[in-house]
């Protein structure tokens, strides 16, 4: 059983552990004397951490590949005010030695509520269309179970477990409240995308032993794996109108918002403007709570400094 998880390893600052961790991230690299070392994420459930082999460190990259589980004896380093991992042994895990749930993440959220909202939301829909295109995905039991354990990222945002579910939620909710704020918002159309904006990355994320791209996500995108999904469900709908079939595909083509940011079009109906800053908010609000709860576990008042948003956060 595993006994150390990441989210609790500043509790072993000068300590050597020997535990169970899944690689995310691989790679050889040179000191500045030219010494070569192995780079390594570690991860469980709980987050993330650096490992550093400096010793011996071609041998032991040989020993295991990116996505598998592995053992890992090493001292719990504080460096530049980041934990790492300094590794002194590792080595490819065996499948008897440890449990794959404690690596995958998991939302702390009630799922059966979460999807009652869901439904909830669904039902709501007057549009006959509209409504028979959320039926058709969710009433199918498989795909029901596939959706409500889906991420809705790898690294970012809601990274874990029933993630999707939580995003989607979230999102659904501040655009049917937003539709209530500006004169002739579709509302039914709006809901509508904001529950399907995403359904993509029910194919964009594999689970096994840690949430990562598929090969259907890293060649295509759930943006349009998502599209495809839509034209697919409607093509079954009988008389489904080509013009909100154009609104959905919209909405979910030009929610990134930029091309430069996977937009594959602007928004350009006030709906897709809303879905848009909604989408951002929750992704945003959600991966900045998770930088500061990891910076508070550590008792420190600023977060690490983020690459994707360009700055650190203030936790106090």
């Amino acid at each position: 059983m595993k006994k150390y998880f990441v989210e609790n390893l500043g509790e072993h600052i000068g300590e050597e552990i020997t535990d169970f961790f899944a690689i995310s991230e691989k790679s050889l690299r040179k000191t500045r004397a030219g010494k070569s070392y192995l780079r390594i994420i570690c991860l469980d459930k709980t987050g993330q951490i650096v490992g550093n082999v400096w010793e011996k460190a071609n041998k032991f990259s040989k020993e295991f590949t990116i996505s598998d589980i592995v053992k890992i004896r090493a001292n719990v380093d504080l460096f530049d005010n980041h934990l790492q991992l300094n590794i002194i042994n590792i080595r490819k895990a065996k499948e008897e030695e440890y449990e794959i749930s404690d690596f995958s993440p998991t939302t702390t959220k009630d799922i059966n509520k979460l999807t009652e909202q869901l439904f909830g939301f669904i039902d709501s829909i007057q549009n006959p269309h509209l409504n028979e295109l959320l039926h058709l995905f969710f009433d199918d039991k498989e795909f029901l179970k596939k959706y409500v354990s889906a991420p809705a990222a790898k690294s970012w945002h809601h990274n874990r477990v029933g993630g999707l579910l939580c995003h989607t939620i979230t999102v659904t909710q501040i655009c049917n409240s937003a539709s209530n704020f500006y004169a002739d918002i579709d509302r039914d159309l709006l809901v509508c995308g904001a529950i399907l904006h995403d359904i993509g990355k029910v194919n964009e994320y594999n689970l096994k032993p840690f949430i990562d791209f598929s090969d259907e996500g890293k060649l295509v995108g759930h943006i349009v794996i998502g599209d495809k999904m839509v034209v697919d469900k409607c093509e079954q709908i009988d008389n489904f109108p080509k013009l909100f079939l154009n609104k959905i595909r919209h909405l979910l083509l030009s929610h990134h918002g930029e091309r430069e940011k996977g937009a594959v079009c602007l928004p350009k109906t006030r709906e897709a403007i809303l879905l848009h800053y909604a989408d951002n908010m929750d992704a945003h609000l959600m991966g900045v709570q998770d930088l500061i709860d990891r910076a508070k576990e550590q008792k420190r008042d600023w977060t690490e400094y983020n690459n994707l948003t360009k700055r650190e956060y203030y936790t106090k």
